[in-house]
């Protein structure tokens, strides 16, 4: 099965980015890693400088959607079959 690739345009704090998502969504670090399907320890690492691979972005930005907080995140592009 091939994946898709995606290209984002990351903000230059997107550590901060992800932190006020966390906080305008509510939800624990540990409730966001579930609704990503990551853990805590990812999620530290991305606010640490370690960029998510693109089932998390998607995920990310798909959540995002569904909160009405889009605005707050990277936008994805996906670039067609890898």
């Amino acid at each position: 099965m091939r994946r898709q690739r995606a290209s984002y345009d990351y903000p230059e704090d997107f550590a901060g980015a992800l932190i006020r998502f966390k906080e305008a969504s509510g939800l624990s670090w540990g409730a966001l890693a579930r609704e990503l399907g990551t853990s805590r320890l990812n999620l530290w690492r991305w606010r640490n400088g370690v960029r998510p691979n693109t089932d998390h972005l998607l995920a990310l930005q798909h959540l995002a959607r569904r909160l009405g907080l889009e605005h707050l995140l990277p936008t994805a592009t996906l670039l067609g079959r890898a």
